[in-house]
């Protein structure tokens, strides 16, 4: 069983890695347990209520019912567990079980014999990292992901209000996301954009379609929303509620915003075409520049004046 248990403290991050291990499991037949993903399952119909039996057959549950893998889960949620744990390995293996952690190298290949070996072998493989992918697989299964991260009815029912509403005032329907909070010490705020960068983006943008065209931006952020600085616009909002935001931006017909997994998520789930602003100065030109996510290795813009990281 592989164990996946780290807390990546961010919606977007967390259904990203999640589903990563979730179709590698699913196309190498092992079982996986995600205790990582605990304070999101009550939303979704793949995890809601459940312990060990996801979506029938699929080799998937919450928690792994297991007293040794719970006892690492919870030490590895301490601030000094994982590097203890981690450059301790021998401790692990004394209880029977395997820890692995992120490489200095980047990405770990989850389809690759050395991974798989461990996975499906006797002893428990607990997973704390970020940089696990299983790309080919993640877009093989994305209609098997978009079911089992289908939220719960009074969600969605909440959602298709909010994206009713807005569509009864627009042609064009475009998802911002304004991501501040954490971003201010992310790559030392180098996705830390003003009010000024998305209003300059949401004109660009609106260049794009006939000037009759009724284009409509609904607004998402972790900080209050200054009315003022958008009011050129016609403008709408979400509930405020972390889910139904997530799938009220899946609802749009183009979204804009900085490097997030959130918005990445929001762009597959609802197959909705996505532009990233990679720097404050980045150009929106074009609707060639919007494209779907589905984890797929993508052209980064850079300007003179941003060096991206």
């Amino acid at each position: 069983m592989v164990i996946l248990t780290q807390d990546l403290h961010g919606f977007g991050n967390c259904l990203l890695l999640t589903s990563h291990f979730l179709v590698n499991a699913v196309e190498h037949d092992y079982e996986l347990a995600i205790p990582a993903f605990a304070s999101y399952a009550p939303y979704f119909e793949g995890t809601v209520g459940q312990r060990t039996s996801f979506f029938g057959r699929l080799p998937v549950r919450l928690n792994p019912d297991q007293p040794v893998p719970d006892l690492l889960h919870r030490v590895l949620q301490w601030r000094v567990g994982p590097p203890v744990l981690l450059r301790l390995p021998w401790l692990p293996r004394l209880l029977g079980v395997r820890l692995v952690g992120d490489l200095p190298t980047g990405d770990v290949d989850l389809n690759s014999p050395e991974y798989l070996a461990q996975a499906q072998g006797p002893q428990h493989l607990v997973v704390h990292g970020w940089q696990y992918r299983d790309k080919p697989n993640f877009a093989r299964h994305a209609d098997l992901l978009r079911r089992f991260f289908r939220p719960i009815k009074p969600h969605r029912d909440a959602v298709a209000q909010v994206i009713a509403t807005n569509r009864a005032h627009a042609d064009v329907l475009v998802g911002v996301h304004i991501r501040r909070g954490d971003y201010a010490g992310w790559y030392g705020g180098a996705y830390l954009y003003t009010n000024a960068t998305y209003v300059r983006a949401m004109r660009e943008m609106r260049a794009l379609f006939p000037a009759d065209a009724r284009v409509r931006f609904l607004l998402f952020s972790n900080e209050p929303i200054p009315a003022e600085d958008f009011a050129e616009f016609e403008t709408g909002r979400s509930t405020d509620h972390p889910l139904e935001d997530l799938y009220a931006l899946a609802g749009c017909d183009y979204i804009i915003g900085p490097l997030s997994t959130y918005s990445m998520w929001a762009s597959f789930y609802g197959r909705v075409p996505l532009c990233h602003l990679h720097g404050p100065d980045h150009p929106v030109e074009s609707l060639e520049q919007f494209v779907v996510f589905e984890d797929q290795e993508t052209v980064r813009w850079e300007s003179e004046k941003v060096a991206l990281v």
